[in-house]
């Protein structure tokens, strides 16, 4: 094993100011935990049944508040249905521009609609644009019977791609999210979160359908705005799905690509999910508050970067004596504004020189109030030479006639 010695860093150094900062930092914190307002962190929690924000990228949950319990989704569903048909779709089994007869059954689906006429024609990308920007339960019902012949074989498809995703608190009964009787589809909060990444990633052209501000029809005089209410409202909201019915309240998944606005910053990607609200003028306050607290207490900010020296240290066997060390890769995370990062440097006590470019000279770790939050080894980017023969006869000369010196003046 290799022994390692811990170098003060320059923004984390030990030093007894810097120490007595990170107690008082530390001690706030501890105050600010115990304080009631920790308790309800984004204070939205009495109107709604639940919310959820998190990192799209890393799947970490930022802020949360009764996410593991099954809840009915309403229309939430129709991001399985969509994942469904784009599963469909990818396969082969059907295309984008099959063409789906509306019979009978589909005129007669209940709620929102696209008000489809029995006989009519529309290809399947028609009715899926449909399905995300006015949630029309009739083009939803015609993609499940296109897909799989019935709605009820379709359903199985959504519950199988639940347990395939690992959704241990979902069920469903159909495509659209309505009643059916006393029971409707349920999902936990987390579950909802878990689909929605997974669908962002693997069908990052959702976020355009969800952003088409509106449906029309001039042959029959249709036209529908969005449903997503946060769209034109918060710079950066491009998604994604919103839900109704009187035991779901009105509920939004919404989510929103953030602008990295300093160069220790990156750009990332929210998702936050408000269930439960009383109203649709509650929906937008709530999903519009959520969105907010995200984007002004959270950041992605770059902790290490693999092109920028992290330190220098000094090497006393080594020709220059000064060396910048480099992480030997990039790191960032998302942080929010009161977390206290700090970053250890750890140099190899039995090094030996010289060293070749990019050979290991210790390592980084990095930690977020108090928590190793990532570490990795630290490198050199150019050749580290021994000190010369010659030089370090001449400096162990110096040495010694400034000894000698200093017993004459005595």
């Amino acid at each position: 094993m290799t022994t390692c010695k811990k170098v003060q860093h320059k923004q984390g150094g030990k030093s007894m100011k810097k120490k007595f900062i990170k107690a008082m930092s530390l001690f706030l914190l501890f105050i600010l935990i115990l304080s009631s307002a920790a308790f309800a962190t984004v204070g939205i929690e009495n109107q709604v049944s639940a919310y959820l924000l998190g990192d799209y990228e890393t799947g970490e949950i930022l802020e949360e508040y009764n996410i593991y319990k099954p809840i009915e989704i309403a229309s939430i569903t129709k991001l399985m249905s969509y994942l469904v048909i784009m599963d469909e779709v990818q396969k082969g089994s059907i295309s984008l521009e099959d063409i789906v007869y509306i019979d009978e059954d589909t005129v007669k689906v209940r709620g929102s609609s696209l008000e489809l006429k029995e006989g009519e024609t529309f290809t399947v990308n028609e009715l899926l644009k449909a399905l995300m920007v006015v949630s029309a339960n009739d083009a939803t019902y015609a993609l499940s019977k296109h897909v799989a012949g019935g709605e009820e074989a379709f359903v199985n498809m959504m519950n199988d791609k639940a347990k395939s995703l690992g959704l241990r608190n979902t069920i469903y009964f159909n495509s659209t999210g309505l009643p059916e009787g006393k029971i409707q589809n349920m999902m936990s909060p987390e579950d909802i979160f878990i689909l929605s990444r997974h669908i962002i990633n693997k069908y990052p052209e959702i976020l355009f359908l969800s952003t088409i501000p509106y449906i029309e029809i001039p042959s029959r005089d249709y036209k529908e705005q969005n449903t997503n209410p946060l769209l034109n409202e918060i710079i950066g909201v491009d998604g994604l799905k919103t839900g109704f019915t009187n035991k779901a309240g009105y509920c939004l998944v919404s989510t929103i690509g953030v602008n990295g606005i300093t160069d220790q910053d990156e750009d990332f990607r929210l998702i936050s999910i408000v269930m439960g609200t009383k109203n649709e003028d509650k929906r937008k306050e709530m999903g519009g508050a959520l969105v907010q607290y995200g984007l002004n207490n959270y950041s992605k900010r770059i902790l290490a970067n693999e092109n920028i020296p992290i330190d220098t240290i000094y090497l006393p066997k080594s020709k220059n004596k000064e060396v910048e060390v480099y992480p030997a890769r990039s790191s960032s995370a998302i942080v929010k504004n009161e977390d206290i990062i700090d970053k250890d440097i750890f140099i190899d006590e039995k090094l030996k020189l010289p060293l070749k470019k990019s050979d290991r000279i210790g390592k980084l770790v990095i930690l977020k109030n108090g928590k190793v939050l990532d570490e990795m080894d630290l490198i050199v980017h150019e050749k580290i030479k021994k000190e010369g023969l010659f030089r370090v006869i001449g400096r162990c000369m110096k040495k010694f006639l400034s000894f000698i010196f200093s017993k004459i003046i005595k």
